[in-house]
């Protein structure tokens, strides 16, 4: 089914129309795909820095606490015992790569897969230029009001645009991406998808089998 979507200037006055790609926005939502891809994406953020000092790491224990029979106290070989206050830890954790890999044809149809439920749930906005001069927060808060973008917007632009993300930054309900950075957990995570027609082209070109 083919999804049109009116193309608005910065007054939400709607100025054209544009038919979104079947093949990008009317692609099918399969669940478990978006699930691995986003488990993928937020394994590779994590930074495995963790680590703990097995007993062979930890400092003393060099002599063996006391004599093996007559004390009355259990046998200790060395202070550096996990049983022992401030002995070694067992099985700790130690600095490795939670990241995985999924296919990239998995990747792209979960992305598609992710484009096309923000289309089906009407959350797509396509804006004819942001027609922002100069960096202004003010503007581009102006702007996401006159859309009705409520919540958590993503902004996705066709290649780096300077005036736009830096109008941006100061916003914390704002994410600005370029359609090659374009994930499925920041699709996902958003409310509104703001994009701009020749970000559609952009984003067809990229994602063309």
């Amino acid at each position: 089914m083919t999804t049109t979507v009116d193309v608005v200037n910065a007054h939400n006055e709607k100025v054209d129309s544009l038919e979104l790609p079947e093949a990008i926005f009317g692609a099918a939502v399969r669940r478990h795909l978006l699930h691995e891809v986003v488990r993928m994406q937020l394994a590779t953020r994590r930074q495995g820095t963790a680590d703990t000092k097995g007993r062979s790491e930890v400092s003393g224990g060099g002599k063996k606490p006391w004599k093996q029979k007559g004390t009355g106290r259990a046998r200790a070989g060395s202070s550096r015992s996990p049983l022992w206050r401030h002995g070694g830890t067992i099985f700790g954790p130690h600095p490795r790569e939670y990241g995985f890999r999924v296919p990239k044809a998995v990747r792209r149809q979960a992305l598609c897969g992710a484009l096309t439920a923000k289309a089906k749930a009407g959350a797509v906005r396509l804006l004819e230029s942001f027609g922002l001069e100069k960096p202004s927060t003010k503007g581009m808060r102006g702007l996401l009001k006159s859309l009705g973008a409520q919540g958590r917007a993503l902004v996705v632009l066709p290649g780096r645009d300077e005036v736009v993300e830096k109008s941006a930054r100061n916003l914390p309900e704002v994410r600005v991406l370029t359609v090659q950075g374009l994930n499925v957990y920041d699709i996902l995570k958003a409310d509104t998808l703001i994009l701009t027609p020749e970000g559609v082209h952009t984003l067809q070109e990229a994602l063309a089998a």
